[in-house]
Order: C-alpha cells, then sequence, then structure tokens
C-alpha cells in the first residue's frame, strides 16, 4: 500500500504545535497539528458518509480559508480524488471542468457559489450542510490507498485550448513532498498565492509534513503580503515573480513618501517560482530582505519536483532553476533533431510525474515517452549542472527567421535602472512575420521615453529582437493562474498596432 496524501499531516511533531494561522478568518485563526488532522478526517468521513464511492471527484471552488485544507486531505483520506478549481474561471469554464471530471459534488464558499452550475450537488461553506459534513466522527485512519491510486485532478490554465485535468497519484504527491527539501522544521511560512494554484497548495504540504507553520492569507496584497510577515515572523516567503514585483515597488512607493517600513528581517529564505525570474527582480527581492537566501524556483504541475541543490554545495547563479535533483531524471532534447544535448526542451522523468491527462490518451502520447515528461520549457545547462530557463517553446516567435525568445528580451529590458518589470509579446506584421514589442512598467520615482527603451534594447542585444512598439502601464495584468496574462496582452498589443496604423 502507498502512503495516502492525508497521511502527510500525520507528520507534524506534536499535536498541540500550531501549523496554520489563517488571517482569512477575523481575528486571524491559529489551528495546531491535532485539530488540522481532525477537521480533516471529520471532513472525510462526512464525505464518505454521503455514499461517494472510491475514487468519485470531488470539487472544490473556493478563496483561500482554512476550511480548503480540510477538503485537500479530507477527499483522500476518504479515498476520494480532490479537484481544485480555478476560481477566477468563468461559470462557462467551471461547466466544462466539472463535466470532464465527473465531479459529484462541488463544495464552495459563498463568494463563488454561483459559479456552480444548477442541479450539481452542492455544498457551501459555512451552512448547516458543511457543519453535518463535519460534525461526523473522524476517520479512524485515511484510506488505504496504492501507488498508482488517483489523489488529485488538478487543471492546467487552459492557455493553449481547453483546460486538461493532470491525473497526479497519492505517490506522485507524497514523493514530492518528502523529497523536496525546501522547507525546514520550524518553519513559518507564507502563502498568499490561490490554493488552487500549485505554488500555495506544494508550499502548504511541504509546511505541514515537515512541522513547520503556514501563514494563509485570503489573497494577495502587496500591503497585506507585507504586513504578514512582520506581525508573524515569517522565515519563508512564496509566490511568482509578479507577486514580488508588487511588494518590492509597494515598499520603494512607501519609502519615496517617508512611510515607516515594517520589519522583514525574519525572512530566511524568499522562493520564487511558477514563472520565469530576471536578474533586475531577483536583485530587488535580495535588496528588500538581505538576509534571505532567495531561490528561482521551477516546477510543472505534471512533474513538480525537478531540481535540487549543488551535489557538491556550489552557490546555484543567480537565475539557475538549480542542479538536477538526485532522485529525478531529466534530459534537455534539441526540438530539432531529437537528440540530447545542453541546451533544449527540458523532459523530467521520476515518481513524481503525472500518469497523464484526463481522458485525453492523444495528449497524453505526446507529452509522455516512456515516463518522460515533455515539459514544453527550453532550458539550458552550464559546467557546473545548472540550469537555466530559456523560454516556452509555445511562446518562442519568429522575426524575419530570428527566433526571440520573450523572456531573454525581458531579462535584458529589466537591466534598465529604471524599467521595473517588461513584458514581451509578439504582433503581426506583413515584411517580418512578427515584430517583438513590450509592456513596461517603470520604477516609482523614474521616468523613461520610448526612445530611450528602444534604444537601451539596440545597445544591449540583437537588433532583430528590439521591440518596435512600446506601451507604459501602470500594472501588469495577471491571468487566473497570478502569472503574467501574456495572452491577454498579445490581444491587447495587436489592437494598440492597429489602432496606430494610419
Amino acid at each position: 500500500m502507498a502512503m495516502n496524501v492525508a497521511e502527510l499531516l500525520e507528520r507534524a511533531p506534536h499535536d498541540d504545535a500550531v501549523v496554520l494561522i489563517d488571517r482569512s478568518a477575523s481575528p486571524p485563526e491559529h489551528v495546531t497539528a491535532g485539530q488540522l488532522r481532525d477537521r480533516a478526517l471529520r471532513c472525510g468521513a462526512g464525505l464518505a458518509a454521503r455514499g461517494l464511492a472510491p475514487f468519485t471527484r470531488v470539487g472544490l471552488l473556493a478563496a483561500n480559508c482554512g476550511q480548503y485544507y480540510d477538503v485537500m486531505f479530507g477527499a483522500p483520506a476518504a479515498g476520494l480524488v480532490f479537484v481544485p478549481l480555478n476560481t477566477r474561471l468563468p461559470a462557462e469554464t467551471q461547466a466544462y471542468i466539472l463535466d470532464d471530471a465527473d465531479v459529484q459534488l462541488v463544495i464552495s464558499d459563498a463568494e463563488h457559489a454561483s459559479l456552480v452550475p444548477p442541479g450539481m450537488p452542492h455544498i457551501v461553506i459555512g451552512t448547516p450542510e458543511w457543519d453535518a459534513v463535519t460534525a461526523h466522527q473522524p476517520l479512524s485512519t485515511a484510506a488505504d490507498v496504492h501507488d498508482d491510486d488517483i489523489a488529485v485532478q488538478i487543471y492546467t490554465s487552459g492557455s493553449t485550448g481547453r483546460p486538461k485535468g493532470v491525473l497526479l497519484t497519492h505517490r506522485n504527491v507524497t514523493f514530492t513532498v518528502l523529497e523536496y527539501g525546501a522547507a525546514m522544521p520550524g518553519e513559518v511560512m507564507l502563502v498568499s498565492a490561490p490554493l488552487y494554484h500549485k505554488n500555495a497548495s506544494m508550499s502548504s504540504k511541504l509546511a505541514f509534513a515537515n512541522g513547520g507553520t503556514v501563514v494563509l492569507l485570503p489573497g494577495f496584497t502587496a500591503s497585506g503580503y507585507i504586513d504578514a510577515i512582520a506581525d508573524h515572523n515569517v522565515t519563508m516567503c512564496s509566490g511568482v515573480p509578479t507577486m514580488f514585483a508588487l511588494v518590492t515597488a509597494e515598499i520603494a512607493s512607501r519609502v519615496a513618501a517617508g512611510q515607516e517600513v515594517p520589519d522583514l528581517s525574519s525572512v530566511q529564505r524568499a522562493f520564487i517560482g511558477s514563472a520565469p525570474l530576471t536578474e533586475a527582480l531577483f536583485d530587488d527581492v535580495q535588496r528588500l530582505l538581505p538576509g534571505a537566501v532567495v531561490s528561482n524556483g521551477y516546477g510543472t504541475t505534471e512533474a513538480v519536483l525537478e531540481f535540487g541543490p549543488h551535489p557538491e554545495g556550489k552557490p546555484r547563479p543567480k537565475i539557475s532553476v538549480g542542479h538536477q535533483h538526485p532522485k529525478v531524471e531529466l534530459r534537455l532534447v534539441d526540438p530539432n533533431t531529437g537528440t540530447d544535448s545542453d541546451a533544449g526542451e527540458l523532459w523530467v522523468r521520476s515518481p513524481g510525474v503525472m500518469t497523464g491527462y484526463h481522458n485525453l490518451p492523444e495528449v497524453t502520447s505526446e507529452r509522455l515517452t516512456d515516463g518522460w515528461y515533455h515539459t514544453g520549457d527550453l532550458m539550458t545547462r552550464d559546467t557546473d549542472g545548472f540550469y537555466y530557463f530559456v523560454g516556452r517553446v509555445d511562446d518562442m516567435f519568429v522575426c524575419a527567421g530570428e527566433n526571440i525568445y520573450p523572456d531573454a528580451v525581458e531579462q535584458m529590458l529589466e537591466k534598465h535602472p529604471a524599467v521595473h518589470q517588461a513584458v514581451v509579446v509578439p504582433v503581426p506584421d506583413e515584411l517580418k512575420g512578427q515584430l517583438p514589442a513590450a509592456f513596461v512598467r517603470v520604477e516609482p520615482g523614474r521616468t523613461l521615453t520610448v526612445d530611450e527603451v528602444k534604444q537601451y534594447a539596440l545597445a544591449n542585444g540583437p537588433a532583430y529582437a528590439h521591440p518596435r512598439h512600446v506601451w507604459f502601464v501602470e500594472e501588469i495584468p495577471l491571468a487566473s493562474t497570478a502569472k503574467i496574462d501574456r495572452n491577454g496582452l498579445v490581444a491587447r498589443a495587436a489592437g494598440l498596432v492597429k489602432a496606430d496604423s494610419p
């Protein structure tokens, strides 16, 4: 038998140790390991009592809250499959996912209850029906499961089509958590990204399984993030690059306004993942948290664990995503020749790799070869074995026969002292096919012109890659996964170019 995902909660050293500080509650609720485990097992018992057979899909559509963990661990404890639902998706897409996964019960918070299709079995957190589920006597033990039993079915963002259901087994999840090594005993970990997102759910599991404490925010705001660090002496922060960019901008704004900046010296580690990290942002975060080790994280929904520290203890270069984890196999495959090289598409094979995509055998066969998952991410590897993200195969575009990787251009632009953040997207061009264009967010208190951006790009990169169009923005829009909304910016750029055309 395999370890049940719910059994990760049993690894806390003491039942009376506080493992969750829930700031979605007012005042913040402090939950011990014993209480969290009891709540999850009660939820599991209540779900089983509704007659849900093993492997039935149970969906959860809610903002960050303490009850999220009750279902996240309670459903697998009962042998059910947990389906986290993205709250930012429209009702039409929610209905598609619920139908595709054959979800038999949806649990939601009141805020998102209207997104649940009529006629779908539905429980709203905080209602008497929810109270009845959680009032059951807790399961005496978590359900016996096998290595290949599905524990979680999580849907990708659907940026290249309909969302795809990633099938993760109990072995996939527990292997990743127990081998990751990104949380240490006594860690106080701040979680503010949505819990339906891998970054937040994995951070939580790492903390719970290693005797740490999660400080859970109901959602991300730069000011809330900063205040939580100071209030709870947070030792580890995690989040996507855009979130850290907003935090550093908030601090800069407070300093410029002569306001007091909270003490953030408790932070020992800052883990930035789920999207490309630039050197400029790395330096900004390091200045913000001078006593912290800042790491560029990487992990796919389909595999999660790929990298770790260097086996000889060599320091990780700034924006490297790390060295090959000792229990993971990695390859870089040249997309043109299909041969191994030091630059190419990353392939991963490990006990953490998904079993496939739900009801999509053709897509599964395209992305899995003899257990190797084709990530779609282009990377390079240096002589010390450190890996570096280059760009998505899907994001790369061609300008007059030259391949342009947006991340590389963004890295270059963000080295300009007045550029806080840049996003490069293609716009159509009759002569060259596609041209690079840039949305730029300027550092607070600085000024910048379009021509200055273009000249800087020409002086610091290949001429074909310099942005032919530059637009300054107050904020970089985020997609439903808290990553940059590239698809939205591509459409916006096309509209702006068309409007400017004579």
